[in-house]
């Protein structure tokens, strides 16, 4: 049977509310609760407050289930929140003078009518409360000082958390209550009640222990969603009565979210309980807080820095945050009711109503948002975004095919866009509302001439709209888009193969053409090509392998792939960001030079499959004018030294590998390091040792080769004159070398320059010149000179 009543109701028809001991300790008061504690009571002193006309009261504490059990009423779900009413009916009281009034109705024989089982000490301490009197209210008071000095207090019971609590309770209910007045007639008001709950008698059911978890995980410490549910049913009663929701069938919002909140929607998120908790709160207050982000309107300056900060970060869920910042508005409302409605009532976990090919991963996105939503990027919250209008505009009617297709374009947008901060972000929720008028068909929206969808990459947008002419030419070109599409890496980032195969994507000054029926049709041999080509070229560098290092040094050896990467150049990689592969396959799309080189090379490959001995040949009979790019494919420790793959070309000075990504970090001079690096490869050398010496400063790198000639030591340097064609070796000391190693020297061709004995050297002459010197210093050497 189920029945509103009051707390003072409850304590005269049953005569005693006993918390049985297999219940928890009371935590409402906890200090680690305080937001939720203060909120939970700030609620009550408004209720309390308010006339007893007024259309928000009651204030709805929602269920409380028990059953009667030896001539008292035990709860299983409530606990927390009755030994609250029962401390603010003792404390009202006692503000009121009205103490009397309260031990008439709450005390019997000398003891309380309600009581705990769960410890003696806690029994003992309720008891002892119930019979208190402090004399006289003094706002002045501290209360808990007050109560443990009193004679009947022991010491021992600092030690209950229950009574800890409590304490705690009563000095919170001080500070918001001790200033009103003539509130506990209002409490105790059978008539028009400010405050009540839902009693549902269990004494005719059997509980299962799964159904005894269920219901009692929510009479633990009062969580923010039991607080935040009873005031926002409030508050869509008082505030959105009229709001007409197709989910609804015409029953009143307020009733409808709390009627569905305590049965379907609690069995669908029941799924996703905290296995240690037993509830789901956590769950539902993290996806209300994602849902408040992605429902900002776009036209009203959407979401701000600082509210995105507070929802991503560690901001209190209560009811009181949200609302006071305007947020549980119509936008959040419709969208909730909405989303709940679609993914509850059904036997799967998470039903989607997208198809199976669909890119977006609605059950990855989903826990993540319930588990810990700070780590939803904003791509993702984007994309989210995208999902949840779509749904609230569907008002219960889903076209899985529709939607099938708002998604795929909403996902290839959102996961192709940059996102370098919140402006971003608020961009593509303003191309979001742009793209409204597409929901019901978004390829036709995409097709219609002069359509403008701001906040996302320019370049897929456009790429969308050649892609939805495509697929609605049909000639196989759905399933080839959503194949390529579909590719782990390329994530529906295409164009290059559209391109290449010889469509006109446009351009940010111009709209893309449409190709004919005819010209589409010829072109599907060349996209499938150069789709096998790309496919197998990801695969195989993804191994990184003989094949995968194949293909990087094929496309160095056909041209310049380098992207710009700030102030550096990048060899691509998979790492995210200026230098990726992605960024190349982009970057080609646009119609840059690197697209002419890939292009190229996948032009010469009869079969992607097998290019191995293709690569090969083009590696080692591919040259031009561009030195840097045959030095790199012939040193293969260029590109493990350059960890991240980062190179500078500096015009004055020359062509520097970077170990990291700044010329303040550790870097080598491209020559003379693949000199140093070739010599090492071949066995090193007989008379000289050699070490190469990186720089981290404006320093110019240069390479050791020393030796000992009659106990001193020798030591030469080679490197760049900073002009990327002529290099010094000299000798850097000692200054006056022996006259039979200085006799050596000239006849290797050193001269003084300077003050030292010196070489000039071209770029090719590098390594044969360190071979050189280390051949003529053998016999010297091994004759100890003096």
């Amino acid at each position: 049977m189920e029945s509103r009543t009051t707390f003072a109701q409850l304590i005269t028809n049953r005569g005693r509310v006993q918390i049985p001991i297999i219940q928890r300790d009371y935590a409402q008061g906890r200090v680690e609760q305080k937001d939720v504690r203060n909120d939970f009571l700030r609620a009550l002193h408004d209720a309390l407050s308010w006339p007893p006309d007024d259309a928000r009261l009651p204030l709805d504490l929602d269920f409380v289930y028990g059953n009667d059990v030896s001539g008292a009423f035990q709860p299983l779900d409530g606990q927390q929140r009755l030994t609250t009413l029962f401390l603010l009916h003792w404390y009202l009281a006692w503000v009121d003078g009205k103490l009397d009034d309260f031990r008439a109705r709450f005390v019997s024989d000398g003891r309380s009518r309600f009581g705990y089982e769960v410890r003696p000490s806690s029994k003992d301490f309720v008891d002892e409360m119930a019979g208190f009197d402090p004399g006289p209210f003094q706002l002045e008071i501290d209360l808990a000082a007050l109560i443990k000095d009193q004679q009947w207090y022991v010491r021992a019971w600092q030690y209950d958390q229950t009574v800890r609590s409590a304490l705690d309770m009563l000095g919170a209910m001080h500070v918001e209550f001790g200033q009103s007045s003539n509130l506990y007639e209002r409490l105790i008001d059978p008539e028009n009640p400010a405050v009540c709950f839902q009693l549902l008698d269990l004494e005719d059911f059997t509980l299962t222990d799964e159904l005894y978890i269920k219901m009692n995980a929510r009479g633990k410490p009062l969580t923010p969603f039991e607080t935040f549910k009873a005031r926002f049913e409030q508050h869509l009663t008082v505030n959105f009565a009229g709001l007409e929701l197709p989910q609804c069938c015409g029953e009143p919002v307020g009733k409808f979210f709390a009627t569905r909140m305590d049965r379907e929607w609690s069995d669908f998120f029941w799924r996703y309980r905290d296995k240690q908790t037993a509830t789901f709160d956590v769950a539902i207050m993290n996806l209300l807080r994602v849902l408040i982000i992605v429902t900002r309107d776009p036209e009203r300056g959407t979401i701000t820095d600082v509210e995105l900060a507070e929802l991503r970060g560690a901001m209190p869920s209560t009811f009181t945050a949200f609302n006071e910042r305007g947020w549980l508005d119509r936008g959040l409302v419709t969208a909730l009711v909405s989303l709940f409605e679609c993914w509850s009532g059904q036997d799967r976990d998470l039903p989607t109503y997208l198809p199976d090919d669909c890119p977006f991963d609605l059950s990855a996105t989903f826990r993540q948002i319930i588990s810990d939503p700070s780590r939803l990027t904003f791509q993702d919250l984007a994309i989210f975004a995208g999902y949840v209008q779509f749904v609230t505009a569907a008002q219960g009617n889903l076209d899985e095919s529709a939607f099938g297709d708002w998604m795929r374009v909403v996902f290839n947008l959102g996961v192709n866009t940059d996102y370098n901060g919140s402006d971003d972000l608020r961009r593509s929720f303003a191309g979001l509302a742009d793209m409204r008028p597409g929901l019901a068909g978004i390829n036709s929206f995409l097709l219609q001439s002069g359509v403008s969808i701001g906040g996302f990459l320019g370049s897929q947008v456009r790429e969308e709209r050649v892609k939805a002419h495509l697929i609605g030419l049909g000639d196989g070109w759905p399933q080839r888009i959503t194949a390529a599409e579909r590719h782990d890496y390329l994530k529906g980032q295409i164009g290059f193969l559209l391109l290449f195969a010889g469509f006109d994507l446009g351009a940010p000054n111009h709209e893309p053409v449409p190709p004919a029926s005819a010209e589409a049709h010829d072109a599907i041999e060349a996209f499938d090509h150069y789709f096998a080509c790309v496919r197998q070229m990801l695969e195989d560098l993804a191994e990184a392998g003989d094949v995968g290092r194949a293909w990087e040094l094929a496309l160095i050896s056909v041209g310049d792939i380098l992207l710009e990467a700030g102030r550096n150049s990048a060899l691509p990689s998979f790492k995210e960001g200026q230098g990726s592969w992605k960024r190349l396959l982009r970057v080609a799309a646009a119609g840059d030079p690197q697209g002419d080189v890939l292009k190229g090379l996948w032009d010469r490959l009869s079969d992607p499959a097998d290019a191995k001995e293709a690569l090969t040949e083009i590696i080692e009979t591919e040259w031009d004018d561009e030195p840097w790019r045959r030095v790199i494919i012939t040193t293969p420790a260029i590109i493990k030294y350059c960890r991240e793959r980062l190179i500078r070309f500096d015009d004055e000075r020359g062509i520097y590998p970077l170990k990291r990504s700044q010329m303040n970090g550790a870097h080598v001079e491209l020559y003379t390091y693949a000199a140093y690096a070739a010599v090492n490869e071949a066995g090193g050398l007989k008379s000289l040792t050699m070490e190469y010496y990186e720089t981290f400063s404006a320093e110019e790198p240069s390479l050791g080769l020393n030796c000992t000639i009659g106990g001193k030591k020798y030591e030469f340097l080679l490197m760049s004159r900073q002009d990327y064609e002529n290099f010094d070796l000299w000798l850097h000391q000692p200054k006056s070398p022996a006259t039979p190693v200085a006799a050596l020297l000239v006849e290797q061709g050193f001269a003084i320059d300077g003050g030292f004995l010196s070489k000039a050297l071209e770029r090719h002459e590098l390594r044969s010149a360190i071979l050189d010197l280390d051949a003529a210093f053998v016999h010297v050497v091994a004759q100890k000179v003096a």
